[in-house]
């Protein structure tokens, strides 16, 4: 005969001998039960295999436990990292994630109202904003409206009462152009991610801040925009090998357009590295699995999901987080990175 799945609290009570408070004090681990109570409600809950409704639970203490990842347009590799990072520390700290992308219509546009009242339905305790959404100033009033608490990626320029977790992208993006100035380079073009978010404009300040203080200029004609994608990546370098400046070396503000970049040297015959060299930013997935490995610059992209996670389960960060700055409580800048050195990048010839 095949048991039924869903076993009861009362169950356990009846078989235990005690009230389903009692049963409810030992799965809470309250202190206030005996011992040997305690034990015998154990072996009841081991012997009917009971498996409590922790959403129930969670909804009777007025808590879902879910927590929320908001994403549009992301990088494939950099999403993978922050969503096994985020996965991992709810369940560590006891909460369930979801993610939720939001879309844009058939003219490219986005709904703020509209994404606001699907994130609405949900009943989340907190939501992660990514760095693309988190600029965008209707789109987090709309979210702001929501009783839940809000933590936004990769900017501190946001209005408005949500935590933020942000990384010295300026700092990192300088660090990468002066070793490709060590390495003799002094033509170095750039193929930017979008320019009017806060990380895409610190990488790109970081770069021209880096060459001015050697005394070089930008090559203004291979400075080219993309979009985070491989696509975009390969479709500005190939501007850039058909333009007039004679680039030895290309910053690329992340990995992925700098695979993208690989695959147009590749399809051009260009010797890599030797004729020209080529750096990403994120250290993705990506950046060790393309020829020539990538060398970029390792944003602690997992330990922003996991921060950003702490701030929504516990409702502050950590007193001291190790290679960080506490702007204020609710706002957390890291500025701990490294430069991983690879096969993309070498002398010029």
């Amino acid at each position: 005969m095949t048991r039924r799945q869903s076993i009861t609290i009362k169950e356990v009570a009846e078989l235990a001998a005690v009230s389903q408070m009692t049963v409810s004090r030992v799965l809470n681990n309250a202190a206030a039960v005996r011992p040997e109570t305690r034990e015998r409600v154990q072996d009841a809950i081991r012997e009917l295999n009971y498996r409590p409704n922790l959403m129930a639970r969670n909804l009777a203490r007025g808590q879902s436990k879910l927590l929320g990842l908001l994403y549009q347009n992301a990088s494939a590799a950099y999403l993978s990292e922050l969503l096994v990072s985020a996965l991992q520390q709810c369940r560590t700290l006891g909460h369930h994630l979801v993610l939720e992308d939001a879309p844009l219509d058939s003219d490219g546009r986005m709904d703020p109202k509209d994404v606001a009242a699907r994130i609405s339905v949900i009943g989340l305790d907190g939501l992660i904003v990514t760095p693309l959404l988190a600029r965008n100033a209707d789109l987090i009033e709309e979210l702001s409206k929501l009783p839940l608490k809000l933590v936004l990626l990769g900017t501190n320029g946001a209005s408005g009462d949500c935590a933020k977790v942000s990384f010295d992208d300026h700092a990192g993006a300088k660090r990468l152009t002066q070793y490709l100035i060590d390495q003799g380079h002094s033509d170095i073009a750039y193929i930017s991610g979008q320019t009017d978010c806060p990380a895409g404009e610190a990488r790109y300040r970081g770069y021209k801040e880096a060459l001015a203080e050697k005394g070089l200029s930008e090559p203004s004609q291979s400075v080219k925009s993309g979009t985070y994608t491989f696509e975009s990546g390969m479709k500005a370098a190939d501007e850039i090998f058909s333009g007039k400046d004679k680039v030895t070396a290309i910053f690329c503000a992340n990995d992925e357009m700098a695979a993208g970049a690989i695959a147009a040297a590749h399809r051009k015959g260009l010797k890599l590295p030797g004729e020209i060299s080529i750096t990403g930013f994120d250290d993705t997935e990506i950046a060790s699995i393309v020829w020539p490995q990538i060398t970029t610059i390792r944003q602690p992209i997992g330990r922003m999901a996991e921060l950003a996670i702490e701030y929504l389960a516990k409702g502050e960060f950590p007193k001291s987080v190790a290679g960080a700055r506490m702007v204020d409580p609710s706002d957390l800048e890291i500025s701990e990175f490294d430069l991983i050195e690879r096969d993309s990048v070498s002398k010029p010839a």
